[in-house]
């Protein structure tokens, strides 16, 4: 852990799931010391770098260190808190499966958006994504011996972030697509499932899912 014991985070996001559930799982199963601020928007935009949020605010010493991006915020954070392999390689397979994960994103808005002469070859994109990136997990889950972590038998970043994928397109994303819950449940299988339920039960994570709605009880409600 490279943080020192007086270095304390602010983490600037609105006030839902988005992309900063990644970032807040982190700060949560380090056992740093942070805070969360909510900017009024767009009032604030112009005070953000590239006046978009996350945006990470690191406090040390008197010095104050500025980062945006959620993905290199969460990159950052899982260094410092070692929850990314110090092994180059293995650290690349993580961030790759993150990367893909982020792919997956503009092809949700593509079909949200697209109009109707486009609407099915869009929502034919978004599923071959979906399945692509479903496909992946598996693989990964059936290379390792521990089948509660994608990678090693610890709380991994890959972890962390496969968490946060499933929960923003099982739970989040409702409040623009009503049903993408039964588009994307059917399509995990039982060991997927099975990885998210204890990542979700992992004692790291409790402060802040315990505040949250419970992927357990989405996923294994009779409806799927």
């Amino acid at each position: 852990m490279l943080s020192g014991s007086d270095t304390v985070y602010v983490l600037r996001y609105f006030d839902l799931i988005g992309r900063a559930e990644g970032c807040r799982l982190l700060l949560t199963a380090a056992n740093a010391s942070w805070t969360e601020e909510h900017p009024e928007w767009p009032a604030e935009k112009a005070n953000q770098p590239f006046e978009r949020l996350p945006v990470l605010v690191e406090r040390s010493n008197g010095d104050e260190w500025i980062l945006c991006e959620s993905l290199t915020i969460e990159r950052y954070l899982a260094r410092v808190f070692g929850f990314m392999p110090t092994d180059l390689k293995q650290a690349a397979l993580q961030e790759q499966m993150a990367d893909q994960q982020a792919d997956l994103a503009p092809a949700f808005m593509a079909q949200l958006m697209a109009t109707d002469d486009m609407k099915s070859k869009q929502i034919d994109e978004f599923n071959t994504l979906l399945d692509r990136m479903v496909k992946e997990h598996g693989r990964i889950l059936s290379r390792n011996s521990s089948k509660q972590h994608l990678f090693g038998d610890q709380l991994s970043y890959a972890d962390i972030s496969l968490y946060a994928f499933y929960k923003v397109y099982i739970v989040y994303l409702k409040i623009y697509q009503s049903n993408i819950d039964e588009i994307v449940k059917p399509k995990l299988t039982p060991e997927i499932i099975n990885l998210i339920l204890s990542i979700e039960k992992e004692p790291l994570l409790a402060p802040h899912l315990s505040k949250c709605d419970s992927m357990a009880a989405v996923l294994t409600s009779k409806a799927f």
